[in-house]
């Protein structure tokens, strides 16, 4: 299991438990309370003064709880959840795409993961949340999208990259789907073609109408 947190630091972070110690306590209680756990750490340097600091835990370390939870996804479960609460996040290693729009005034939702495109209506959307929430990260290109949902999941803002979001951080603004679609030779008139087209802006650097532009992987911590 990997965990990851964005820091803020100048120089080069040469042992990152003590960095984490001395300049971000709250998220070394993490490591504190957990203190059963053989933690690996690494640093990655993202930008003049950016790193992700990773903690790698191997599931088998769980089982050294079974005096306190009842099983080794218990415990696992457990320490996930106070990470999260800690200011650490799951780095994702697999993704869902998100996209929805209204067909005959009737909301369909669609969502491409790695066994291909499925299509919900309505009535189905407490399904489709169930296969969102078995991953660690969801990717949409508008945040517009998310409101359909934020009833059934209200937490989705933690795991969600937002593709129109970072294109814009870059850019000054981002273009529409449509607009996109032309550049990349992509039928943005079905729910398909628009999920097919934002798995393909994850690739760098992506197109636009004036030049191109590179985004943060989205294996990156949201905030980063």
């Amino acid at each position: 299991m990997k965990l990851q947190t964005l820091v803020t630091f100048k120089g080069e972070i040469e042992d990152p438990r003590s960095f984490l110690r001395e300049h971000y306590p709250e998220r070394f209680s993490l490591i504190e309370n957990w203190g059963e756990l053989d933690f690996r750490f690494r640093a990655e340097r993202i930008g003049e003064d950016r790193h992700i600091l990773i903690i790698d835990v191997d599931e088998g370390e769980f089982e050294k709880l079974r005096s306190i939870f009842p099983s080794r996804e218990d415990a696992m479960g457990a320490f996930i959840t106070t990470a999260r609460e800690a200011g650490w996040e799951e780095v994702p290693d697999r993704w869902v795409i998100y996209h929805a729009q209204f067909e005959d005034d009737k909301l369909i939702a669609g969502l491409k993961t790695e066994r291909g495109i499925f299509k919900y209506d309505q009535l189905r959307l407490e399904e489709m949340i169930q296969t969102m929430m078995s991953y660690p990260r969801v990717v949409v290109y508008s945040s517009d999208v998310l409101t359909y949902i934020k009833d059934l999941f209200p937490d989705i803002d933690q795991r969600t990259y937002v593709v129109a979001r970072e294109i814009a951080k870059k850019a000054g603004e981002a273009p529409s789907l449509e607009d996109l679609g032309r550049i990349y030779g992509v039928d943005t008139t079905t729910l398909e073609g628009k999920l097919e087209l934002i798995e393909k802006l994850l690739t760098n650097p992506v197109r636009l109408p004036k030049g191109e532009v590179n985004i943060k992987p989205v294996s990156y911590p949201l905030e980063a």
